[in-house]
């Protein structure tokens, strides 16, 4: 007779969350996703409404720029647009299947006193362990040397195909079709 823990992880469903305002998607988001999906067996991207640093890249365009980096994951992903936050999305998703295993990606400080950790956000899951038993919030390192949004968005305002060239992930920039496609969406802003 298996044990429930043993049940769960041979059996039971198990998703990755990588919830995140992803204006655009980066190679870091990429990575990320992968790093998080090694330990389930589907994953969940929850898009945030919000605009940043002026730049309109719009939550569709970058679902559409995480449905062309899925081909390039291993496990299967659905990308949906947060109807509040990606963070309340997270939380209403566990209320709502609390027999599936959860991982939660979170990044943490990038340097001491960093302000932007998002574990801090999701303390909830850790305060409420006894209602939430199946879910972690897994810290992500910082990819890709910490990329950066800002950066990325700089550039998109300055030159496309540089911005292209310092954000995509090396598996999207092998495939020229699919550089085309994202230069198309995000030429549309």
């Amino acid at each position: 007779m298996k044990s429930f823990k043993l049940f769960f992880e041979q059996e039971g469903d198990s998703v990755a969350i990588l919830p995140g305002g992803f204006k655009p998607p980066t190679k870091g988001h990429f990575m990320a996703l992968q790093h998080i999906l090694q330990d389930a067996k589907r994953g969940i991207v929850y898009i945030g409404k919000r605009e940043r640093d002026g730049v309109a890249v719009t939550p569709d365009m970058s679902a559409y720029i995480w449905k062309i980096y899925s081909k390039y994951l291993s496990k299967p992903i659905e990308i949906v647009v947060a109807e509040k936050s990606p963070v309340l999305s997270t939380i209403e998703y566990a209320d709502n299947n609390k027999d599936t295993r959860i991982i939660v990606g979170a990044g943490g400080p990038r340097k001491p006193g960093d302000k932007n950790d998002d574990m801090k956000r999701y303390e909830y899951f850790r305060k409420h362990k006894e209602k939430y038993p199946l879910v972690d919030v897994k810290e992500i390192p910082s990819q890709e040397g910490g990329i950066s949004g800002t950066i990325t968005r700089e550039l998109l305002a300055q030159d496309i195909n540089k911005a292209l060239d310092y954000f995509l992930p090396e598996e999207v920039k092998s495939n020229i079709n699919d550089v085309a496609q994202i230069k198309n969406i995000l030429k549309y802003k």
